[in-house]
């Protein structure tokens, strides 16, 4: 059927980035593949046979370069991989394989399957719970031989200018599509928090998710339209919706650019309150484009996304550089580096296998997978080339996930260990390092008081804060009317962490998403917040906000919304006080 003669269908979710893109579709599928079945031809086996031996060869070359990279490192990761290799090429899986094409005559991915079941079904019946347990390595091995026999490698290398369709994207798949330049994304899954959705603003890619299921409605190179500011999906438009959605672009980059032109200027209440604004990064390509913007600095620069586009952990060194480039960029304005958060969705591909929990979100993440003895040495080599870098420029650290004050207390020991290393070693580091932790646990926030006593400042994580406060999986669309950041719970949290951290004198910020929402920000100004965090695309609109406003009649605001109960009712009427601001304008 002609592209013309298709039918364009819409498609609703969550206005994750702002902006326009119009592109051709390239399809990301990370769900579990479905095995096509097919009889064939007697002269068809060797044509099957040989497409299995290219998938083997494509498996071995992939396992070989995940090897080489971890070799150094990772001694017992090395030696699974090594493992999945002797299992790609066992009998039981090649020969089995091979003579399943040639005597029942079906497909190269049929007879794999059928291989592979066989050989799980043996380790099943084992009651060794180890060798039960070898049966996930065959299954590991044989998915990656059928990724290859589909033309499905698990590689994230679209065309520039592609819009990306998938069910999901993990934060590894998203950190890499701006080496793409992608123009857009849309997923089925997700919100407005989702890792997809932060990168994406972080580097202003219009972006939709939780559309249930815009990958069932798409095919690979159909042509699509993002609309990021009203959380739409456009698959297959007609010439004339194609031309309305360019004219929009059009006024939308015109009004961005009179945005820009202020970007300068200082964000001031009307009767004089100065209100910092600061930018969250997950790569140092996005940091030019927040000083752009007016980012007077780096409230959040998320370092795990580094290690993860990296070949392998990276060293002391690549720490070192990686930090001295970033506050080079910054010239000046301070910098405030994240400890590694990883573990939850955020895993480098070449540790999927190997770490694996039933509910990872409060598994083993952040700070405590750091603080574990199999972590500690990576943990402890980037602290290195941070703490070296730290005479370089303007820096702050902070540690993630901090549940209360035996995990800071430990983080502080190893900090601690590492600046003795360098003393002895005659390394200079900022001997007075300004030491903070984020609040991102209703643990830490209700303790805050404690905290405060023993670190410089914090930083309200306000995304993971809303998650386990209100117990709702920011990356489920189905929950996601749960996902309230005018909650009175998180806004009672908030003002508590507030004056934890005025009575002990340390500096407070929020780094969440909620700084980025400009009708949200008066509200945390009116807390009593003057240091905001956020991707760099909502700063110019948070900027405007602020400077319409007068700091008497937000902390008016605070104080009535923290008398009320329900969250729809403080959104009203925040959107009430929100527009009559505008209207005031």
């Amino acid at each position: 059927m002609s592209e013309v003669a298709r039918k364009e269908v819409e498609k609703v979710g969550i206005a994750a980035c702002q902006g326009i893109a119009i592109g051709r579709a390239y399809i990301v599928d990370r769900r579990q593949l479905k095995v096509p079945k097919r009889k064939i031809d007697a002269d068809e086996v060797e044509v099957e046979s040989e497409r299995f031996r290219r998938a083997l060869d494509a498996s071995e070359r992939q396992l070989e370069k995940i090897k080489q990279k971890i070799e150094e490192r990772e001694k017992d990761h090395y030696a699974i991989i090594s493992a999945y290799q002797l299992i790609l090429r066992d009998e039981h899986i090649v020969k089995n394989t091979l003579n399943s094409i040639r005597d029942e005559l079906i497909n190269a991915e049929w007879a794999l399957r059928n291989s592979v079941e066989q050989i799980k079904a043996v380790f099943d019946g084992i009651e060794d719970d180890y060798f039960r347990e070898r049966g996930s390595d065959v299954d590991f091995v044989g998915e990656r031989i059928l990724r290859n026999l589909m033309g499905r490698d698990g590689q994230v290398t679209p065309p520039p200018d592609a819009i990306v369709i998938a069910h999901d994207l993990s934060p590894a798949d998203t950190a890499m599509l701006y080496r793409a330049a992608v123009a857009g994304i849309a997923t089925d899954v997700g919100g407005k928090t989702s890792h997809t959705a932060i990168i994406a603003r972080g580097y202003d890619t219009p972006a939709v998710v939780g559309t249930e299921d815009v990958s069932l409605h798409v095919g690979r190179d159909d042509l699509v339209i993002v609309d990021g500011t009203k959380g739409v999906v456009i698959i297959n438009p007609t010439p004339e919706t194609v031309a309305a959605y360019r004219e929009q672009a059009r006024r939308e980059i015109v009004a961005g650019a009179a945005q820009l032109a202020r970007s300068s200027e200082p964000a001031v209440t009307q009767d004089g309150t100065k209100v910092t604004l600061l930018a969250n990064l997950d790569h140092l390509v996005e940091a030019e484009g927040a000083v752009t913007r007016g980012a007077e600095g780096v409230g959040l620069l998320r370092t795990e996304y580094y290690f993860m586009g990296a070949e392998g952990p990276p060293s002391e060194d690549e720490y070192f550089r990686y930090a001295v480039d970033a506050m080079k960029i910054m010239d000046g304005r301070p910098v405030t580096f994240r400890t590694l958060d990883l573990g939850s969705d955020k895993v480098p591909p070449e540790f999927v296998e190997q770490h694996d929990e039933p509910n990872p979100a409060l598994g083993l993440r952040s700070i405590r997978l750091c603080l574990t003895k199999a972590m500690r040495p990576m943990f402890r080599s980037q602290l290195r080339g941070l703490l070296r870098a730290s005479v370089e420029g303007n820096m702050k650290l902070m540690f993630p996930m901090i549940s209360g004050m035996e995990e800071l207390r430990s983080a502080k020991e190893v900090v601690e260990e590492v600046k003795q290393e360098l003393r002895q070693d005659g390394i200079a580091f900022d001997e007075d390092l300004p030491l903070g932790i984020m609040i991102e646990m209703p643990s830490a926030a209700v303790i805050a008081d404690h905290l405060a006593k023993e670190t410089d400042f914090f930083s309200i994580g306000t995304n993971d804060l809303i998650q386990y406060t209100m117990a709702v999986d920011r990356m489920n669309e189905f929950v996601s009317y749960l996902y309230a950041p005018l909650h009175p719970a998180l806004l009672r949290l908030i003002s508590t962490v507030i004056q934890s951290a005025d009575k002990e004198e340390i500096p407070v910020s929020i780094c969440g998403e909620m700084a980025g929402d400009p009708m949200v920000a008066l509200v945390l100004v009116g807390l009593g917040l003057r240091s905001l965090s956020m991707h760099s695309v909502a700063m110019c609109a948070v900027k405007e906000a602020i400077c319409s406003s007068e700091i008497g009649e937000l902390e008016t605001l605070a104080k009535e919304v923290l008398e009320m109960s329900d969250a729809s009712a403080i959104r009203i009427h925040v959107e009430a006080f929100a527009n009559r601001n505008i209207e005031a304008k």
